[in-house]
């Protein structure tokens, strides 16, 4: 893992759980979680939390907890900044590297819902925690489960369904863009979106006639395939926002040696050759 830096988008947080106590109020088992906060977190907000299997649940922001100089305080709101949250949840419900996010994840594939990937979005903030093993194996797995959108010329303009999908026309090509990296100069990088804010941030993607972004959904499985190519060297996830993050070849290719990911998706084309 390597070059990422961090933002969030007006009115969407992510907060990445690295730790957990039990908090017992009333007849309630509540949940304290430590972490940041990226975006504005509110106290009665309604949350996702989101682990590594899709597992979500539905709760509240019961209370946040902050230190200052003064000691303790309980804030009605905090903005990119470490803040403790009380969910009304209990404790065996959640994980180290749970996500708690407003952000709506993308359920069942539905096309008529847009893409989002809260967890992985969540993942990314854990850049300091990349040494932890534990922390590293929710990473690779959430890579190797999350969609994307890519930009794509097509040379047929597919047709519209009615119903949020589109058939392409016989013959059609498709190419998905790539961007230079100076550390691989030659080779191309094949970028990547976890949701359509991320890819609005690219003010030069490319346009149909109509001055529209094409975009296809990638699985992992898909990038691997498209980056087994060897004048690709890899892709970039939101290489346009403050928050990006570059995948080389290298853990690509360890991604998909891994005996899990064989299991489920078999081997990569660079095995197969």
């Amino acid at each position: 893992m390597s070059e990422n830096s961090g933002a969030s988008s007006s009115g969407r947080f992510v907060y990445l759980v690295e730790d957990k106590f039990n908090y017992h109020l009333d007849t309630d088992d509540l949940t304290v979680v430590v972490g940041t906060v990226h975006g504005t977190v509110s106290v009665h907000d309604e949350v996702y939390v989101i682990d590594y299997s899709g597992k979500t649940l539905l709760t509240q922001i019961r209370q946040l907890e902050s230190m200052s100089s003064k000691g303790t305080e309980h804030p009605e709101s905090c903005t990119d900044a470490p803040i403790a949250l009380l969910l009304g949840v209990s404790p065996s419900e959640i994980d180290r590297f749970c996500v708690v996010t407003n952000i709506k994840p993308w359920v069942n594939q539905d096309v008529n819902q847009a893409v989002e990937n809260p967890y992985l979005l969540g993942l990314l903030y854990g850049e300091k925690l990349r040494d932890d093993n534990y922390y590293f194996g929710k990473f690779v797995y959430a890579l190797a489960h999350a969609f994307f959108l890519s930009p794509v010329a097509m040379s047929k303009k597919p047709v519209d369904n009615g119903d949020g999908t589109a058939t392409f026309k016989s013959e059609t090509q498709m190419s998905f863009s790539m961007l230079s990296n100076d550390r691989y100069p030659g080779k191309g990088t094949l970028p990547v979106f976890t949701d359509w804010i991320e890819l609005g941030r690219w003010g030069d993607a490319p346009k149909d006639e109509e001055g529209h972004v094409q975009t296809v959904i990638l699985r992992f499985p898909d990038i691997v395939a498209l980056t087994a190519d060897p004048n690709i060297n890899g892709f970039v996830i939101n290489a346009f926002g403050e928050l990006n993050l570059f995948v080389p070849t290298e853990l690509i290719d360890h991604i998909t040696s891994l005996e899990g990911y064989r299991k489920e998706h078999g081997d990569s084309p660079k095995t197969n050759n």
